[in-house]
């Protein structure tokens, strides 16, 4: 009797075990083993079937866009997305400490005037669009427009000099010890500028030596006369130079469904490249201090030159020499204040 009292015990437990286990099954569902992650590529530090938006061909050179949307996808890769007050979401480029915009390629002669050319898979974007930024713990950073032009800079020229430098956005300029300016001797104008160029740290003492180019020399248009003047270049560099078509030069690389090629990129990559995909989001409403998102260099303060910037802790920087007017703030409104009659010494 005892014997079958303790048979039937253990078997309720057994039973009521088995409720418990199934019940929790029933709770929890079926283990799911999740598939792994895709492979990184090597070359751009994201997944192979990351879907980039590339229905549509990236707008030919010359053509204005309706919507800044056009460069989130295609910008991703290269880059990272981030929000910059007041002027929203911005992309950050994947280089090397001591890079800088419009430096990396050359000048070419098109139907709008000097062009520049970059090799870079996002140069089609970031160098005819838009406006360029310099803010502490952020670095250059690319603030989207919808018009395009043959480059947004400001030009100087004269004592067997060119030089340039990217404009900033509204109220935002560059004194003339900032690394953003870069000057080339005018006979090699034509020339790939890295091979050419006045070492930064010289560049400040060239600048006072030249002069601001107004007019059709500084204004954005379809007219040729952008730049430089076409006769004093060819003299300089012993070449004619005759326009091309800016679409010939200007090219955005062929778009696939996979994620692009950071090959034959001319800018150097940081050791990891950062590879954000997707369209951005605000990460924190990022907000500079005054003057940390107006051109100011943590690496020795530029002086002489424009107001613009004042560092944390620091005085405003000196006024230009006498004579050496800086370029004006830029004009307009959106997101780089793009106008296709606001560039230049006297517009931007």
């Amino acid at each position: 009797m005892r014997r079958f009292r303790n048979i039937v015990i253990l078997s309720l437990a057994a039973l009521a075990a088995g409720c418990i286990v199934e019940q929790g099954q029933v709770r929890d569902g079926p283990p799911v083993e999740s598939p792994p992650p895709p492979p990184m590529t090597a070359d751009t530090g994201v997944s192979p079937d990351s879907s980039y938006d590339y229905a549509q061909p990236a707008p030919p050179a010359g053509t204005d866009v309706s919507s800044d949307a056009v460069f989130y996808d295609r910008l991703s890769p290269y880059g990272s997305w981030t929000y910059v007050a007041p002027y929203g979401h911005v992309w950050v480029p994947a280089v090397n400490y001591g890079w800088r915009p419009y430096y990396y390629g050359r000048w070419v002669l098109t139907d709008w005037g000097w062009t520049f050319v970059s090799d870079d898979p996002w140069g089609w974007a970031a160098y005819h669009y838009g406006r360029w930024n310099f803010g502490v713990g952020v670095g250059w950073y690319w603030i989207p427009g919808t018009v395009w032009a043959p480059a947004w800079v400001s030009w100087r020229y004269g004592g067997g000099y060119a030089a340039w430098c990217p404009l900033g956005p509204r109220g935002v300029v560059f004194g003339y010890r900032h690394p953003a300016w870069v000057a080339v001797p005018e006979q090699h104008f034509t020339r790939p500028i890295t091979a050419v160029a006045v070492p930064a740290q010289r560049t400040a003492g060239v600048i006072p030596s030249t002069q601001p180019l107004t007019g059709p020399h500084a204004t954005v248009a379809r007219s040729g006369a952008f730049g430089p003047p076409v006769a004093s270049v060819s003299r300089a560099t012993g070449q004619p130079v005759r326009p091309v078509a800016a679409a010939s030069v200007v090219r955005a690389r062929p778009t696939t469904t996979s994620a692009p090629s950071r090959a034959g990129m001319q800018s150097p990559l940081q050791p990891r490249a950062r590879g954000d995909v997707g369209r951005p989001t605000p990460r924190g409403g990022y907000s500079p201090r005054p003057g940390a998102a107006s051109g100011y260099w943590p690496h020795g303060a530029p002086q002489g030159g424009a107001p613009h910037a004042t560092p944390p802790g620091g005085a405003p920087h000196a006024a230009p020499p006498a004579g050496a007017a800086p370029h004006a703030a830029p004009s307009g409104g959106g997101h780089g204040g793009d106008h296709p009659h606001a560039a230049g010494a006297r517009t931007k």
